[in-house]
């Protein structure tokens, strides 16, 4: 069975060759259409990190909480606040999204040296703690804050991430428990 008529003129390699051109043109063109021209939609974030000369970085992903260092991570927005009865948090977040894609660390490699700024306030919005910090990777950020800084009570924190003048939005409040007691 012949696929293509070789009386026609047209060589099956010229129209395959046709066909990737086609279809080269189209992947490079939908998403430049696609693109948001009117500066109307730009969201308020965006707008400031453009004011800046600065990108906006991607939100810090999967804010967690630990009741110690061996103890597992409870993730933010479950049914039940992560709960901490050691008197000590670990609060973690997935920068992942910051870091370029196909970006592989190498050990030995000098770290990205992005900072992190986390915020922990009271349930009812007076400030606790807001600590900046240098990640050692591109993927994940950590404060532990120590059990004289959280007496038994209910708490909420955030974080976002700074990349020389490009700053993440900060990430929703994730509501905790401390009961040392």
């Amino acid at each position: 069975m012949r696929l293509f008529n070789r009386g026609s003129g047209v060589r099956p390699t010229r129209l395959v060759t046709a066909v990737v051109a086609a279809l080269a043109a189209a992947a490079v063109a939908a998403p430049l259409s696609m693109a948001d021209q009117n500066p109307e939609t730009r969201t308020a974030a965006a707008e400031a990190a453009a004011g800046t000369g600065g990108d906006l970085l991607g939100t810090p992903g999967n804010p967690r909480v630990s009741d110690g260092p061996y103890a597992g991570f409870q993730f933010c927005g479950a049914p039940q606040p992560p709960v901490v009865t050691s008197g000590a948090a670990t609060l973690a977040a997935t920068l992942e999204s910051v870091a370029p894609p196909g970006t592989v660390e190498k050990p030995g490699e000098a770290a990205p040296g992005r900072k992190v700024v986390f915020e922990v306030d009271k349930a009812d919005g007076q400030p606790v703690l807001r600590k900046q910090t240098v990640s050692e990777t591109s993927q994940n950020a950590a404060l532990q804050v120590s059990g004289s800084r959280l007496a038994d009570g209910d708490y909420r924190w955030r974080v976002r991430v700074q990349d020389g003048a490009a700053v993440s939005q900060w990430t929703t409040w994730c509501d905790f428990t401390v009961r040392a007691a």
